[in-house]
């Protein structure tokens, strides 16, 4: 019959008192591991008590023997922690006895290593929570929610969020790490407390509405090719004007009511030309009409091309928006092709630095004031290009 003796109960009892065998089958010890490494490192009063189980199916080998804590250790449960524990097993050719002094010192390191870190987290854990509590008080309609460890905040408003890190010793203690916001607003909205900052996600969110429902319907009026799937973070537009121009419009984050910025895309006679349009125009805008009625007033288009299912049928560029040098869509930097050439037989579509790494190869090409110009590489029509790098 197994007796205590068997199990070194004695050597155990002497350097581990609060052990206890449990079961002898399987051989099961459990108690308290008193780390006092920790008392005289870090100047305790008390010393912690860890609660240990060590079960030994294969006792006195420690051949898949497992080990494992109570909550009080769980800040301790990291990956490089566990790797340790595992390998002290893996490695053990001694005593039970022997074991646990062993994992006394091990556990001891990493309370030592962390302990001032934890201090510090404490206190910040409970500022944030009283952030978090002043602003739960609030009574917004901005719903917030965070993960266990308290280490990200979501705030969530009428499908628009935000999801914020907490950082240290900074002035602005948050960091935007997602969101489905306008790139450009999230700094906005951060501030010192989190309940600064749902008021200004709040803010944001409703005069961005007002926005998103313009683009909205611009989006159902016009053939928009650039975002091909616009969503709330898009706050530009390209849209399809004719065969040989297109136009994009960018809002400006910090004065949404005021004419976004313009730029036309494609051949260069009608670039020169719609451009001179809208400086004529420009000084018409009115900001109590929707961007829509304003684009229509400076183009003088009243109705815009309706987009086409299929571009086999047509002529033109519409059937061809891939490079006519690179052969595709979408630059290195993801940017549509945006040269047209002005011959009206060929109309190619070209990325601007493809075309200007082009004409940059015949050495007779002139430059002129960051201008290059020379040939269309299809038709020889003659083309001029802004000098890319």
């Amino acid at each position: 019959m197994a007796t205590k003796h068997n199990y070194n109960y004695e050597e155990i009892l002497k350097w581990h008192p609060e052990m206890i065998l449990i079961s002898e089958s399987p051989v099961t010890w459990q108690g308290f591991l008193l780390v006092s490494e920790l008392c005289v490192s870090a100047g305790n009063a008390r010393c912690p008590r860890i609660k240990v189980k060590l079960v030994m199916p294969n006792y006195p080998s420690f051949d898949k023997a497992r080990i494992s804590f109570d909550k009080h250790i769980a800040f301790l449960r990291n990956i490089k922690f566990s790797r340790e524990v595992k390998e002290s097993i893996k490695s053990q050719k001694k005593t039970v006895s022997s074991f646990l002094s062993q994992l006394q010192l091990l556990i001891g390191k990493y309370i030592h290593k962390t302990s001032k870190v934890c201090i510090f987290d404490f206190e910040s854990t409970r500022d944030l929570l009283h952030d978090i509590k002043a602003t739960l008080q609030n009574q917004s309609d901005v719903q917030l929610s965070c993960d266990q460890n308290l280490s990200t905040i979501k705030l969530s408003l009428r499908e628009i969020f935000l999801t914020l890190q907490r950082c240290k010793g900074i002035d602005i203690p948050w960091k935007v790490v997602s969101s489905n916001m306008p790139e450009s607003f999230e700094k906005m909205v951060l501030g010192k407390n989190l309940n600064v900052v749902t008021t200004k996600f709040k803010w944001q969110v409703e005069i961005l509405e007002g926005i998103w429902e313009q683009l909205k319907e611009i989006d159902e009026n016009c053939w928009v090719i650039d975002p091909p799937k616009p969503n709330k973070s898009h706050m530009h537009r390209r849209i399809h004007l004719s065969q040989s121009i297109s136009v994009t419009i960018t809002i400006d984050p910090v004065a949404l009511t005021a004419a976004p910025t313009i730029q036309f895309s494609g051949s260069d006679n009608e670039v020169k030309r719609q451009t001179e349009d809208v400086s004529n125009n420009i000084h018409n805008w009115n900001p109590d009409c929707n961007i829509l009625d304003n684009l229509r007033m400076l183009l003088n288009m009243y109705t815009f091309p309706e987009q086409q299912d299929s571009l086999d049928d047509l002529q033109g560029v519409i059937n061809n928006r891939e490079c006519g040098i690179c052969f595709s869509e979408t630059s290195e930097t993801n940017e549509l092709p945006n040269k047209i050439c002005n011959n009206e037989k060929c109309m190619k579509h070209f990325h601007s630095v493809c075309l200007s790494k082009w004409l940059q190869t015949d050495a007779a090409n002139q430059v002129l004031f960051n201008q290059i110009y020379g040939n269309c590489p299809h038709c020889n029509e003659k083309m001029m290009c802004r000098i890319e790098c």
